[in-house]
């Protein structure tokens, strides 16, 4: 098969992940190794605006860890800041192992002080 026939069978997904990959290999930058991976998990649409809001810059993904752990601390808040109960009322109704507990706890602290400064109004 030559290649103009390789080019031909491929998705349009196929062929944003291969310019990604060129795009990688022609600048050689690390921070562009995963790039290629992207027309698989954004639609064309979502990818472009990707690149139109964030091109140029180096953006550093959360896990889901992170944003699971953040999200229970912003629960946390919640509970105690905005509905009262007790930290230990608190911490029965999320649920928590120790090490988790901690992390929580921790991150709910810092939440609090930033959360004093800011106010957030949906638009």
């Amino acid at each position: 098969m030559t290649i103009k026939e390789e080019l031909n069978q491929l998705k349009e997904t196929d062929i944003y992940s291969m310019l990604l990959f060129v795009l990688y290999q022609m600048k050689n930058l690390p921070e562009y190794s995963v790039l290629s991976e992207l027309a698989y998990v954004l639609d064309k649409q979502n990818l472009l605006n990707l690149c139109e809001y964030f091109g140029g810059l180096t953006v550093t993904i959360p896990t889901i860890d992170e944003l699971e752990s953040l999200l229970n601390s912003l629960l946390m808040y919640q509970y105690i800041e905005i509905e009262g109960l007790t930290y230990d009322e608190a911490v029965s109704k999320i649920g928590f192992n120790s090490f988790d507990l901690r992390k929580v706890k921790k991150d709910y602290h810092k939440l609090s002080k930033l959360l004093e400064n800011y106010s957030f109004v949906r638009g």
